[in-house]
């Protein structure tokens, strides 16, 4: 084992009580973050924490609404999203009762349905982004811009070595299998 660095543990120990601190449960509009992930994904169609453009591009909801979009399959929300797809479709079918979400028979096949987000869904995932804005407005406040940026910053750099090693560790995981 090798010697334990004291800044590597600070580092680890903030990241554990930022990992199950109370923000996490707070329920923007009253939805749960699954509802929130999904909604925008069907939004946006991609993942939201991964628009290249966030940062000097903040979404405009009305202008990003395109009506002949076909939605996303279940398997694509699921793929976006980084989880199974029987984690998402629970989810799904109470977005549907909700009337946030409609489930459509995809047109090239016929065996597939394609999810599409609702006005009512629009109108959930907007007043959800504003009620995050505020509440990190309010953190900007608290921090400074500064310092807010900085940590953006080194956030984004921490996010980009954990995603970098999670992909060499996958290489490394499927170098053996020969499957095709």
């Amino acid at each position: 084992m090798t010697g334990l660095d004291p800044v590597a543990q600070k580092l680890l120990y903030s990241i554990m009580q930022f990992n199950k601190g109370k923000w996490r449960q707070h329920k923007p509009h009253g939805r749960n973050h699954n509802e929130i992930m999904v909604l925008a994904c069907l939004l946006h169609g991609s993942h939201p924490g991964e628009r290249l453009d966030w940062r000097d591009n903040p979404p405009d909801f009305n202008s990003e609404l395109n009506e002949d979009h076909p939605g996303l399959k279940v398997s694509e929300i699921s793929a976006l999203l980084r989880v199974k797809s029987p984690t998402i479709t629970p989810v799904i079918r109470g977005l549907e009762d909700e009337g946030l979400v409609k489930r459509t028979m995809d047109p090239d096949d016929r065996r597939a349905v394609r999810i599409t987000i609702t006005e009512a869904g629009r109108d959930i995932i907007r007043a959800a982004h504003e009620e995050r804005m505020q509440i990190f407005n309010r953190l900007v406040e608290h921090l400074g811009e500064e310092d807010s940026t900085q940590l953006a910053e080194l956030l984004t750099k921490v996010y980009s070595f954990f995603d970098s090693l999670a992909s060499i560790q996958k290489e490394h995981s499927t170098e053996g299998d020969d499957t095709p």
